[in-house]
């Protein structure tokens, strides 16, 4: 079977369906108390894999102004991400001789977490966001953001009033991109002839690897590996000179590219290319082969949930992540196996998780007998954080990678 969409990189017909996640609302759009009577929309989750350039994607786009305009993600909430993104820039300024001159542009800036790693540096930044929420939040800590989607109109401006940019980066948001053949073009009009784009992209690799399934929804409608990516790139002209994979959000692909014969590739590109065709993503039978892990995972999972409650012992997630709503509405789960949700985020709290309802309270004194960390990306943050709780005889039910119980035992 195949989906009812054409390839969103190569327009193939041939994207063959191999994972059904079933008909699911959007997954940030939180329900407040007032509208817990009414039904939320919801939309197919389909997720199929190109035949043609191996882009794995989902079939339905939900209008990008419904999912982005308003926004309750911030990208400030957890040190793990700060830290990641001070690293980064540090990085990338020594690489790329960044200073007062150089301009930075982030496509998906979100709260302005990244940009604000370059101001030590002196370098001019750009933040690009529709969500014009958490954009307040960014220019209230100086950080110049459009309240915009990015394509190439976008860039074009950027270019005529600011100049070329000597980075373009977007973390974390490069699957989200509806109009994906504008952005590129964009992205290529504005790094001009000497530029770099910098993309940090949650792995399709590492989502095999660790069965992240629940990084598929609807905000996600591609998801890459090195040669999907590589694939999309060429069209437009562009070439990856670096790549590689940083290890946050469970494992992020990190390429660097440019305008095509501009720069020679790292032996890394070539490297990756190999470990991809020995790993056969680029076969329609591994993913075949995780799918069938996903129902198997999901039987293991309720079977624990479920001897939790016959033992009357009670079980909150640990977080409302957008990738939680995915594996707790695959997966049948309400408030009749986890009562609640705790969050530290309050543009979060007082709502409700949507499709399976679940209500989100802010972190107190109270506590369960187990929580269902579904932020699973940021385990080893939380383990440090709950010490005291796991040493007091709680536990941590972590679906991902492997359903695992934490305890006192596995802290360090």
């Amino acid at each position: 079977m195949y989906l009812a969409i054409n390839c969103r990189s190569c327009d193939s017909p041939r994207v063959r369906t191999f994972l059904d996640l079933g008909a699911q609302p959007h997954c940030n759009r939180l329900i407040p108390p007032a509208l817990a009577s009414k039904r939320e929309p919801f939309y197919p989750l389909t997720v199929g894999f190109c035949e043609d350039c191996t882009l794995v994607q989902i079939g339905h786009t939900v209008p990008k102004e419904s999912m982005f305009s308003d926004y309750p993600y911030v990208s400030g909430t957890t040190r793990t991400l700060v830290h990641h993104f001070k690293e980064t820039a540090d990085r990338l300024v020594k690489t790329y001789g960044l200073g007062p001159q150089s301009l930075v542009v982030d496509i998906g800036s979100n709260d302005g977490t990244w940009l604000a790693q370059y101001q030590p540096h002196g370098v001019r930044v750009i933040g690009i966001d529709p969500a014009a929420n958490v954009a307040k939040i960014a220019v209230e800590r100086g950080i110049p953001t459009w309240v915009r989607f990015f394509n190439e109109g976008v860039a074009r401006e950027i270019v005529e009033k600011e100049g070329p940019a000597a980075l373009v980066s977007a973390a974390g948001v490069f699957f989200h991109l509806e109009e994906l053949h504008s952005v590129v073009e964009g992205v290529k009009r504005l790094i001009g002839d000497d530029g770099v784009f910098v993309v940090q992209a949650i792995y399709l690799g590492g989502m095999l690897d660790n069965l992240a399934f629940d990084q598929i929804y609807h905000e996600h409608l591609v998801y890459y590996t090195l040669r999907s990516l590589e694939g999309l790139l060429a069209r437009h002209g562009l070439e990856m000179f670096e790549a590689t994979i940083v290890p946050i959000h469970g494992g992020s692909l990190e390429v660097h590219a440019g305008k095509a014969g501009r720069r020679n590739p790292a032996a890394g590109v070539a490297a990756m290319r190999a470990t991809e065709a020995e790993k056969r993503y680029d076969r329609f039978e591994s993913y075949e082969a995780f799918a069938k892990r996903v129902w198997l995972l999901r039987d293991k999972l309720v079977a624990l949930l479920r001897r939790y409650k016959a033992e009357g012992r009670t079980v909150w997630a640990y977080g409302a992540p957008a990738k939680g709503a995915t594996l707790l509405n695959s997966f049948g789960i309400g408030p009749d196996l986890v009562a609640k949700a705790v969050e530290k985020n309050p543009m979060k709290v007082g709502n409700l998780i949507p499709g399976c309802r679940i209500p989100i309270v802010a972190e107190g004194a109270e506590r369960p007998d187990a929580y269902l960390v579904l932020a699973w990306n940021f385990l080893d943050e939380f383990l440090a954080r709950e010490r005291p709780f796991l040493e007091a005889g709680g536990e941590f039910i972590v679906p991902v990678p492997r359903l695992k119980v934490y305890d006192a035992k596995d802290i360090q």
